[in-house]
Formats: structure tokens, sequence, C-alpha cells
């Protein structure tokens, strides 16, 4: 959850103190944090930090950092816990360049000017944790960690474009490296930005983006699974003694906790957690009236198993609309992932009794526990049938009429269809956004504006990025880019910037990552049973039921919610029709959503109700110029 803007640009003029405070307004203030700030007219560089060494101006270098980071060898983390985090960098910087952010692990948002060369470097942590946003202006670079932020610098004019909204409704969420906006992007995790102004006027100076740094993926190694599971074991209990020591402020782990959702990697992390400390670990968790939704069971469960401070917290309609506002101000970009709500609420509760949180995040991205992966696994096998028989049958079952197509004959026919999509692209159902389907929802003016390819080809490039043929590898190598780091990290990071409290990611720890990805395939995945690895790693550590459980996770009843609780209903359909006047979306398209939604039993527009809320919420409340 950081906060770091700034800019270099050869037209900047003299003003930047007031260029810095105004983009800093786009940054959200937490207790006990102050404005950090460096300007040099061409050049200036802000963090919101609680500690003063996140900001070193030098004699040549000006170094901002943010999160949660820390030196790859011992030695040289307590160097820089003596001489201060940014200040350990400059002083590497002036030995080694940009070579040193080899060195850096944990989360962080790193900005470095360089005053004699007139450069500017940025870099985000290996895993995307925490964020980076930039945009270009005619002599220079603008750069926050928000899109607020950049938005705000003033010789910027950013607008929200068709390409963003399109790329917001096919994800719910508006992937790296674009954003919303035309003309502000974000770093990919593991990536970094370079651009020199030079000493000359005009424009004397582009934008470099490089992969600095690469899963090292060898699903093929060979491995003992027990010496593995061994392994495992270490680097967990490793990662959550990290997390409490880089997030806690004068090892008081008295102030820490973790979310406890019942489902393995949050038990994981609370049972570790529960090991670290001489106390009964606090743990907090979010409970349903709708057992379809609760898990509190599970959590209830794993607390006694791990004699855990356990608290829990009820949700309900009417919390959700209480929060909404406050939801959609602490996104810079629209955010459609509900369970961002429950999350809140958790980091709220236990506000109250610590001041960092530890999340389970990431073990499904590391340790194969996603359904789709053992669904392309079925999928895969579709190639194994004879050339000749696929020839004759395929055509037979695609002239199959849909109202003809049930039972084993339409589950042939989805199946021969869905396998024949090239990977990852049957990964993915769009549903309603199919390319088939566009001319139904979007209108004309929007589809003449959009590339429909862009979002097949972003998740194809982060599928090949994977570096190996191996199809589960390159699976959770894409999943880690956007499921993880533009999905599930956003929504944690969020929930607890509105809570203003501290969360660490000991499931995303860089030593846990390079283990996890040297674990072969064949045990990650076994057949189709997800997480095998690590299911038989944890055998005698959690309960079996919990082991052995269907996944949820944070998961919310809003189509429930949305359909039964007048006031939220009133907001559905409110804020639909309102979408449907700017031009976006077909009216027509939206009113059939409003009714389908009013009628009992799913439909099949349910799913993009809340996206959609959150679109137009976040338009309402943003204002932005529109392309």
């Amino acid at each position: 959850m950081p906060g770091l803007c700034g800019w270099i640009d050869a037209r900047a003029g003299l003003d930047g103190r007031s260029k810095l405070s105004h983009m800093a307004n786009g940054l959200v203030l937490r207790a006990g944090e102050r404005l950090l700030q460096w300007e040099d007219g061409w050049a200036g560089l802000a963090v919101l930090a609680r500690e003063d060494d996140r900001l070193h101006a030098g004699d040549r270098f000006v170094v901002a950092i943010t999160g949660m980071p820390r030196w790859a060898d011992d030695r040289d983390e307590a160097k820089a816990r003596a001489l201060g985090r940014a200040k350990s960098i400059a002083t590497c910087w002036e030995r080694e360049g940009r070579a040193c952010l080899e060195q850096i692990k944990g989360s962080f948002s790193l900005a470095v000017i360089d005053k004699k060369a007139r450069s500017l470097f940025l870099a985000i942590d290996r895993v995307g944790i925490d964020p980076m946003c930039h945009g270009d202006v005619p002599d220079g670079c603008v750069f926050a960690t928000t899109t607020d932020a950049v938005a705000a610098y003033p010789s910027l004019d950013p607008k929200v474009d068709a390409q963003g909204l399109y790329r917001y409704a096919m994800n719910y969420v508006s992937p790296a490296p674009g954003t919303v906006y035309r003309g502000i992007n974000k770093l990919l995790s593991g990536h970094s930005l370079s651009h020199n102004i030079g000493r000359g006027s005009g424009r004397s100076g582009s934008t470099s983006i490089h992969r600095y740094w690469q899963t090292p993926y060898q699903p093929d190694g060979a491995g003992d699974m027990a010496a593995l599971s061994a392994d495992l074991k270490a680097h967990l209990a490793k990662s959550v003694d990290r997390a409490i020591d880089a997030g806690v402020a004068a090892q008081d782990t008295g102030a820490v906790g973790a979310f406890l959702s019942g489902g393995l990697d949050s038990s994981t992390v609370c049972g570790f957690l529960g090991a670290s400390l001489d106390r009964p670990a606090p743990a907090y968790t979010i409970v349903f009236e709708d057992d379809r939704y609760n898990e509190g069971p599970y959590a209830q469960l794993a607390a006694r198993h791990f004699g855990l401070a356990h608290r829990e917290y009820c949700l309900k309609p009417q919390d959700v609309v209480d929060i909404l506002p406050e939801i959609v101000r602490v996104f810079d970009e629209p955010f459609g992932n509900s369970s961002v709500i429950p999350a809140t609420f958790c980091a709220r509760m236990a506000k109250t009794d610590v001041s960092l949180l530890l999340a389970g995040d990431g073990g499904d991205e590391l340790f194969a526990g996603n359904q789709r992966y053992a669904d392309q696994t079925i999928l895969s096998h579709y190639h194994k049938v004879p050339a000749l028989l696929r020839v004759l049958g395929e055509p037979i079952l695609d002239r199959i009429p849909e109202p003809l197509a049930i039972g084993p004959i339409g589950k042939a026919k989805r199946y021969s269809q869905r396998a024949r999509l090239p990977m990852p692209e049957r990964m993915h159902n769009p549903g309603i956004y199919h390319r088939s389907q566009l001319s139904r929802v979007f209108t004309e003016e929007m589809l003449a504006q959009i590339n429909v390819e862009e979002p097949y080809d972003l998740w194809a490039q982060h599928y090949k990025e994977s570096e190996t043929d191996d199809m589960l590898a390159s699976m959770l190598h894409m999943d880690m880019r956007i499921t993880l780091a533009d999905n599930d990290i956003r929504k944690v990071n969020g929930a607890c910037l509105l809570a203003d409290i501290d969360v660490a990611y000991p499931m995303l720890d860089d030593d846990l990552i390079d283990f996890a990805a040297k674990v072969p395939s064949r045990l990650l995945l076994s057949g189709t049973r997800l997480r095998h690895f690590f299911k038989e790693s944890m055998k005698g550590f959690l309960p079996d039921a919990i082991l052995n459980k269907k996944k949820q996770g944070f998961g919310m009843p809003f189509s429930e919610w949305t359909k039964s609780y007048p006031p939220l209903r009133d907001i559905a359909v409110d804020c639909l029709q309102s979408l449907g006047k700017r031009g976006v979306f077909r009216a027509d398209f939206l009113e059939g959503v409003i009714a389908a939604h009013a009628r009992e039993g799913a439909a099949i527009t349910d799913y993009i109700v809340w996206d959609l809320i959150m679109l137009e919420l976040w338009l309402r409340d943003r204002k932005p110029r529109m392309v």
C-alpha cells in the first residue's frame, strides 16, 4: 500500500513543490505518514512514509522506495537497517547501477533520479505487490503508485478510452501494462522503466521498459516428495518470520494477526504464525448467514486446531450499501472483485487488535490450486484422439442445433469446441463478452474504437513468457501476472488501505517462489488433483477437513443480495440505467440485464452486474474525461 509520485520533465518550470503537492493528493495518506519530498525544477520526487529513511537526496542520486523491501544478503540487510532504506540503495547504485536491483527482494516500488545524467529509473517487485504507473509528457515522464496521482500532473491530459473500458469488461479489473486511461500505463511485475531527458531542449528522451526478473520454472525437474515436503515447511516457516520482521515495528510480534478463511493458504499461514509467536495468534474471519458462502465452520476448525485467538464478523447486505462509496474512492481504477468487501470488513475488525495482517494469497498460483488447471488437463486429452476421428466427428457435432445440444451430445459438442481453442484462450470463458456477442453488448461507436483481440493477446503474451513448454508452468505464470498481481493483491491491498492496516504476503516470499518453481509439475498437479504436492506436504499439519474442502476464499453472495435486498437492488438498477446513457454499453442490453436479474433463479448475465455497478460508481466519483 505504497504512496510515491514524481516526474522528470525538461519543461517543468519552477513550481515543483506545488506540482508534488497536487500529485500527492492522488495518493492515500495513512495514519502516521507524512510527505517527504525533493524537487529541482526539472524533476521532483515525493513519498508518503512513516520513516524518514524512505527518501534520500544525495549529491547525485535521489532515491525513494515504498513497501517492505529487504536485501537478499542478510549482512546487506543489517547495513540497510542502520543506514536507511533509500540511502542504502543510493550507495549500491553508485557502485553497481541497476544491477543492484537483483539484490532487492520483498515488496517495493522504487524510483531513482540521476541528477548528473538527468535520468529516471523505476521498478516494482518481482510479484507486483506494490504498483507503479507512468505516463509520458513531451519532454519527460510522470510516475506514481496510483493513476490518480499521475493524472494530476498539470501537462498530462489522460482520458478514459474505449479500449480501457473493454479491457475492464473482459477482466473485471484493469490488467497491466494498460490502465483504464489512454496515456497512463502500469509496470508489470518484475519490470523496470528508464527515461533520460539529457541536457538539451525539445523531445530529448524516450521511455524504455525492461524485464529484470523471471520466475525460474523447472517443471521437469527431479524431486523426492519427502525431501521437497520438508523444504516446503522450512520455507513457509521462514517466510512467515520474514513477513513479521519486515512489517512490525520494534519487533512487537503482538501486533500481527492473519486473515483466516478456513482454506488451505490462510489456515497454513495462521498455523505457522501461531508457531512463531509465544501467544495465541490473532485470526480474523468473515462469515455469512447463507451456508453456500459461509466458511466459518472451517475457520473455527483451524482456530481450534492451532489454538488461535479467533474473531468473526457476520457480513450483512446493509454493510455493502454503507461501504460502497469508500470502496470506489480507494481504487484508482474500476475494480470488480466483490470479495474486496468481506476483506475490508475483516481488515477493519483486525485493526482494533493488530497493526499488521498476514494474507494467504498466492498459494494457488504457486502450487496449482485453480480449477482451470485441472480443466485444461482434461481438455488436452482431446488431442490424443486420432486425427481422422476428429476430422470426421467435428463437423457433425458443430452442426447440432443448440436446442438439441443437451445431455451427452451437448457435452461432447461443447468439449470438442472448447478443446479446439488454442491455449491460453481456452482457459478463459468470456461469456457474454464473446467475440460473437459484442455487437449485442456494446454500442457501434464503442466497437469502432476497440481492438477486440487485445485481451486475448495479453493472455497469450503472459502464457508464452514462462519460457517453458510445460502447460501447467505457463498457466501458473499467466495467473501470477493477471489473477494475482492485477486482481487478488489489489483487492487485499485496497481492503487494508481502507482499514489503515499494513499487510504482508508470506506465500509470496521470493525464496518460496523460487522453491515452488522447481517443484515438478507432475507433483503440483497429479492428474486432476489440484494442490497435490501441497496437500500431501501439509498432512498432519492441517486438519483433513481443510485439506479436502472445496475452494471458496472470501466469496460474497452479491447476486443474491442485489436480487433480494431492496437498497442494493435499487443501486444496481440505477447504476445500469445510468451506464446505458454513456455510449459504451447498449441501453437495450443493460435493460435486458436488469430484467433478467430481477427474475428468480440465476441468469447468464448475473455475473457482470457487480462489475457494471462498480464501473458506473467509479465513473461518477472520478468524472474523468472520455475519449
